[in-house]
């Protein structure tokens, strides 16, 4: 039996209606006793494996691009003083960075002659930088765009692996009350195997469903982070690098779960004991009893379902997650606000976890002291003047300070370094991972 086919018979019931029900074909009949349970829940496991892996793997790639020429581009276009916005396109398909470079020069009557003299100087650079700057747009648009699609993916396996988990809850506990599995077991495996079979396979998909989490929302915030250089923030384009340094360093601390059957008896008591939580658990939640009233009026017929939902990313619409991430990256608020959202999607203890509670703190003491900075008051412990960046008095962080547009957004920058010594230290661990050493796709 093909793999999909063995998916939705683990995955799907018919009603549960005894000697009525659709009898599915048993999978994996050349197997027997525990060489057919070994292979049921490697089978299965493997599938939401493979969609970690994958989407790490392509995230990754996309990161490797933004830390080894994002920054720099978005440094480049942020000194030619035209405005640009970060956003996901409106059809979802993508990122685009878009600015709007005038074809003339306009000047205005109220323009005293200094400012006619800075006006065209900076025409005049945007003009002479567009063909650069096409280039560094290109890749900024392909790495946030890959990491959209990535997040797509990831979400949509997350809110599939929900249901997935209904579907084992519901068999369970038609199994308990007497009815038979959806077919018919292999020689020496008995109800009690099959239902062991079904536990694991719970707490597998709910470790991997907090794993995928974890990428999900490492993927938000390192494109919060892109956006908030844009005209809505103006924030320093090194506070990048300092959240994919967290980003890699959370990854190289951890690895997947092998999708193995758990091989000593301790793993599997383990396993199975967390799988009858949550079981218990699961049953008695609203939204489960829900989704069972709704699927107790269906007949499921479908094959292969848990497959065809992950590819087809179904319910991404209707996520309120995903569109809360999309008003995160699309959205016209203040990007602080944007920040606080992101870090309830972190998950405790993680790095760049971490990295975002200190921005949030970081940034509201900046922003109480860079108001009084942009009135004049002299509140400046340091400035370096190449460098292009401010260091607020006490500590308060480290803000933009390259350009005229930048400066005129001081109050709305978000702060992730306390001093500039920070972003040299960080751009040196980050050059020594594997991360600053990937080979990038020729776009």
């Amino acid at each position: 039996m093909r793999r999909r086919a063995f998916l939705g018979a683990l995955g799907t019931s018919p009603l549960w209606l005894g000697a009525c029900a659709r009898r599915e074909e048993t999978p994996l009949a050349h197997l027997y006793g525990r060489d057919w349970v070994h292979g049921a829940y490697e089978l299965y496991a493997g599938t939401y494996a493979k969609v970690q892996s994958s989407s790490e793997d392509k995230a990754r790639t996309a990161y490797a691009m933004l830390a080894q020429k994002g920054v720099t581009g978005l440094d480049a276009l942020q000194s030619r003083e035209v405005p640009f916005f970060i956003r996901v396109q409106q059809d979802e398909t993508g990122f685009a960075v878009a600015r709007d470079v005038p074809e003339r020069l306009t000047f205005t009557s109220d323009m005293s002659q200094a400012d006619r003299d800075a006006a065209q100087a900076r025409w005049e650079k945007a003009r002479e930088t567009i063909q650069t700057d096409y280039e560094q747009i290109r890749r900024l648009d392909w790495a946030l765009t890959t990491l959209l699609g990535q997040l797509q993916h990831v979400r949509g396996a997350i809110e599939d692996g929900t249901v997935e988990q209904y579907r084992l809850v519901r068999q369970l506990e038609a199994m308990s009350q007497g009815d038979k599995p959806p077919f018919d077991l292999p020689y020496q495996v008995s109800v009690q195997d099959y239902r062991g079979v079904l536990l694991l396979l719970l707490e597998r998909l709910d470790d991997d469903g907090a794993r995928l989490s974890r990428v999900e929302s490492n993927i938000v915030t390192v494109g919060l982070t892109a956006r908030a250089t844009d005209a809505g923030s103006g924030s320093l384009a090194a506070n990048l690098h300092k959240v994919l340094l967290a980003v890699v360093t959370d990854a190289d601390a951890t690895s997947p779960r092998a999708a193995t059957y758990p091989a000593d008896d301790d793993s599997r008591r383990k396993y199975g004991a967390r799988g009858q939580q949550l079981y218990d658990g699961i049953r008695q939640s609203p939204a489960y009893v829900t989704w069972e009233k709704q699927e107790s009026t269906r007949a499921f017929d479908q094959l292969g379902q848990l497959l065809t939902l992950v590819d087809a990313m179904t319910g991404l619409k209707t996520s309120a997650l995903y569109q809360q991430v999309l008003d995160v990256w699309r959205g016209d608020a203040d990007y602080l606000s944007y920040l606080k959202t992101v870090v309830k999607m972190l998950p405790g203890g993680s790095e760049v976890g971490k990295v975002a509670d200190q921005a949030v703190e970081l940034t509201e003491k900046a922003r109480k002291v860079a108001g009084q900075v942009q009135r004049g008051i002299a509140l400046v412990k340091s400035a370096a003047d190449g460098g292009g960046v401010v260091q607020l008095a006490g500590d308060s962080g480290l803000l933009n300070a390259g350009s005229d547009f930048a400066r005129s957004k001081l109050q709305k920058q978000l702060a992730f370094f306390k001093e500039p010594r920070e972003i040299d230290e960080v751009k040196g661990l980050l050059s020594e991972s594997s991360l600053w050493k990937s080979a990038l796709p020729a776009l």
